[in-house]
């Protein structure tokens, strides 16, 4: 008669209840007790007619359906483009991200509030980043709201200015044409030399 320890009944009953169907017959467990008053348990009916001992029913919790997050489904397709020999398609920053990362974006010539002598040349107008611009991006230069210029060169030469004050904006964007950052305005000036303000040389400057 095989015979099964108080320890392992939980682990039998749970066994018996996931893998034997509902509508299938249910094992019967005996409970046997010897001279000694030791208990134990079995699936063979003993020989002095003990009925089955009546189990409580066992409570089935249900595995809840997994579903893959958009960064493991990502990280998949990725690992599946390096198997196959292909390069994996570039990742598209968010706009909040790429915010964060031109934060810097600013027109760093001429200067606010300059003074610019140019008696006849084009006057250079700068800008900067300290990050490289991404495929695709381009910055669109102003003087006085009329758009001058819109590519990645960082120095634009303007001329014909007029003597007065100007004033210079530019406006990062990205491949789909949206706007990254906004460099703050500057104002400056444009100088013509006359009788009486003409720049005068340093003295001891060699000039």
């Amino acid at each position: 008669m095989k015979l099964i320890t108080d320890n392992t009944l939980f682990l039998i009953l749970l066994i018996m209840a996931l893998v034997i169907p509902a509508s299938s017959a249910m094992a019967q467990v005996y409970k046997v007790v010897d001279e000694n008053g030791n208990v134990t348990y079995t699936d063979q009916p003993p020989g002095d007619g003990s009925k089955p001992v009546e189990l409580a029913p066992i409570s089935v919790i249900e595995t809840p359906e997994y579903k893959k997050t958009a960064r493991e489904l990502a990280a998949e397709a990725e690992a599946e483009a390096r198997a196959q020999g292909k390069e994996p398609e570039a990742k598209e920053e968010s706009l909040r991200t790429l915010r964060a990362r031109y934060r810097d974006f600013a027109i760093i010539s001429p200067q606010q509030e300059e003074a610019v002598w140019s008696p006849e040349g084009p006057v250079s107008i700068a800008w900067n980043t300290g990050t490289q611009l991404m495929p695709g991006m381009k910055v669109a230069v102003t003087v006085d709201g009329k758009r001058l210029a819109s590519g990645t060169e960082r120095l634009i030469m303007v001329p014909g200015l007029e003597r007065g004050e100007h004033t210079v904006g530019a406006e990062l964007t990205d491949s789909r044409n949206r706007r990254v950052a906004t460099a703050q305005p500057v104002t400056f000036f444009i100088r013509q030399p006359g009788l009486y303000n003409r720049v005068r040389p340093v003295p001891g400057g060699g000039g």
